[in-house]
């Protein structure tokens, strides 16, 4: 929304104005599909999810609804109304050996996984315009809602000992270049499977190091914890992380790209 208020040929409003939609029941879905039908928008950008991972597992039917199904009626009625269609994804729909590429083949490990990967087929199946992009380790700041940064953040400047595992990669990046270069990658015409990710790729453990120097705090407050000490009930992709040669291509060459400090 941001970005839309600084560009002068991009025009961007909330879907329903400031209306809050449930995914997981018919009648949000169907305030939504009415909407794309009614208003035909040039690009509709789904980032909507229920994203606790633990209470996906907990609450599996829910959590198919809202991240799978309700997808596939959306990008059913995008198609039928010609309309584009952005989609967050993750690298949640891979197993955890290694970052992957676009390319490679789902392998979930947990319900969150399975219905970001359900809802994924079902936006290839609908025949529609779209570019699914996949994040990992999104930061934001915390006033723009729950996330890595922010559950760190808010600990550290209270003063308060974080434990974060030392055995979870990837490679974060900022939800501003997110935002940018996903509306970039449409507008260039990339469509299918991009993957977004900064250049760093290390254990959340490191991430929250990083943080805690960027804010000015102790590192000392990050305590190492391995993911079988949380009793997690989903399991979690150890090697997470995304491949992104396609959008150094786009974007920039590797060494260019964004390191956590600087997303930071």
């Amino acid at each position: 929304m941001r970005l839309a208020e600084a560009s002068d040929d991009l025009q961007a409003t909330a879907l329903g104005g400031s209306a809050a939609y449930d995914f997981a029941t018919d009648a949000g879905i169907d305030a939504i599909l009415s909407s794309v039908a009614d208003d035909k928008p040039g690009l509709l950008v789904l980032a909507a999810a229920m994203t606790n991972v633990d209470r996906c597992e907990r609450e599996a039917d829910r959590a198919m609804r809202a991240n799978a199904e309700a997808v596939s009626r959306i990008a059913e009625a995008c198609s039928e109304s010609e309309v584009g269609l952005i989609f967050y994804s993750s690298d949640y729909v891979h197993d955890g050996s290694g970052p992957k590429s676009e390319e490679a083949a789902p392998a979930p490990l947990n319900v969150y996984g399975r219905s970001k990967a359900a809802a994924e087929l079902a936006i290839r199946e609908a025949g529609g315009e779209y570019l699914i992009v996949r994040i990992n380790v999104p930061l934001a700041r915390p006033e723009d809602g729950e996330n890595f940064y922010s559950f760190v953040a808010r600990n550290l400047l209270a003063d308060k000992p974080v434990k974060i595992v030392t055995d979870q990669w990837g490679n974060p990046l900022d939800t501003g270049r997110i935002a940018r270069w996903s509306l970039e990658a449409w507008q260039k015409g990339e469509r299918g499977i991009l993957h977004l990710g900064g250049g760093s790729y290390l254990t959340r453990f490191d991430a929250a190091r990083m943080i805690a120097t960027h804010l000015g705090k102790d590192p000392a407050l990050v305590i190492s914890i391995s993911t079988e000490q949380l009793n997690q009930i989903a399991r979690r992709p150890r090697r997470g992380g995304l491949l992104i040669a396609r959008q150094s291509e786009l974007f920039g060459t590797a060494p260019d790209l964004p390191t956590i400090l600087r997303s930071l």
